[in-house]
């Protein structure tokens, strides 16, 4: 489900800024507005959260610190490498964090 109206503030916030740099597009993926960079999911809003792709020893410290839950695309299947971002996070540097994280996957995968 889309953001709620505070959330979509937020999110609307967010993503403003994370467009502006190269590669980022807005899309859609697990029935949420997301970003990508390069084609690669690395953000998306709802159920008052952020949902981010980070390494899973960072979703484990965030998940730890309060700061994150865990996320499954349903059934018991947690995803390692994503994270439900709180409310009180700061949305803005986590997002930041993955697409870093996503950005330099994409390029070691690639070869460059």
């Amino acid at each position: 489900p889309d953001p709620s109206s505070a959330e979509d503030v937020r999110w609307g916030e967010l993503a403003t800024e994370f467009l502006k740099l190269p590669d980022v597009t807005l899309g859609r993926a697990f029935s949420r507005n997301s970003l990508k960079v390069g084609g690669k999911l690395f953000a998306a809003a709802g159920h008052g959260s952020l949902l981010i792709k980070i390494g899973a020893d960072r979703v484990a410290e965030l998940i730890a610190n309060g700061q994150g839950l865990p996320f499954s695309t349903g059934g018991d299947r947690v995803m390692r490498e994503w994270v439900a971002a709180t409310a009180d996070a700061d949305w803005i540097a986590l997002a930041g964090e993955s697409l870093t994280f996503v950005a330099g996957r994409a390029a070691a995968g690639s070869g460059v």
